[in-house]
């Protein structure tokens, strides 16, 4: 079986750089889209959760304050709606296992207590461990919602740098180790021919002897690839 050619190696060489940036630039394409939609799905989603929790966590605070003033049934009754809306935000909101149980505990939780609290006398401080613990898991809640905003981040941060060193190894590193194996493979090439041109000269001039310098110009050919035909495969 014959080896390779010259020919065939510097045109796969050749080849393989295109192919490489091409594959390169489809990644980074891919990463720079990925990185501009990125903002605005952490802003509807990790962001949004964050800001319902907060909702959560003002509404109670209004509601505890509420109770004091003269339309304290008014305002209570009004931030209870409002924490309750906050409640349905978070919930088409949430990215973990740990959220969902949070959000869930704090809906179970609280409405015991706003039926508790609707019926409370003016100045009645027995359901304010009760509205302690509430606000309590709701801060653990914007806890967990400030880890998952952080993990995305981290996450963006990861695949930034891993397209980087893709970017680096597809458009800088690659291109130019194709570029050193082809100037090596040229220069043999050039060496070789260089010899062949010598020795058909002396071909044309008879000396030395035809046979010694054809029998160098066969060891070049094999050289580039061009081997003689193995004789058991011969006609």
């Amino acid at each position: 079986m014959n080896n390779l050619t010259i020919v065939t190696k510097l045109r796969f060489m050749a080849a393989i750089a295109p192919a490489i940036l091409l594959l390169a630039a489809a990644l980074i394409a891919g990463a720079f889209h990925v990185f501009g939609t990125a903002p605005r799905e952490i802003y509807e989603n990790e962001y949004a959760a964050a800001r319902a929790a907060q909702g959560m966590e003002n509404a109670l605070y209004k509601m505890d304050w509420g109770r004091t003033q003269p339309d304290a049934s008014q305002i209570v009754m009004d931030q209870q709606r409002g924490f309750i809306s906050e409640i349905e935000i978070a919930r088409s909101h949430i990215g973990t296992r740990e959220q969902a149980e949070r959000i869930e505990k704090i809906a179970n939780d609280a409405r015991p207590l706003f039926d508790a609290l609707r019926a409370a006398q003016p100045g009645d401080d027995s359901l304010e461990p009760r509205l302690r613990d509430l606000e309590g898991t709701v801060a653990d809640l914007m806890s967990l919602d400030d880890a998952a905003l952080i993990a995305v981040a981290s996450g963006a941060e990861s695949q930034s740098r891993t397209m980087i060193a893709i970017t680096i190894v597809g458009l800088v590193v690659i291109p130019w180790i194709c570029f050193v194996v082809i100037a090596r493979l040229s220069g043999g090439l050039y060496t070789e021919l260089k010899e062949m041109r010598r020795r058909a000269d002396a071909l044309a001039e008879r000396e030395p002897a035809p046979f010694q310098d054809a029998r160098a110009l066969d060891e070049s050919l094999s050289k580039l690839g061009f081997p003689k035909p193995n004789p058991m495969l011969a006609e």
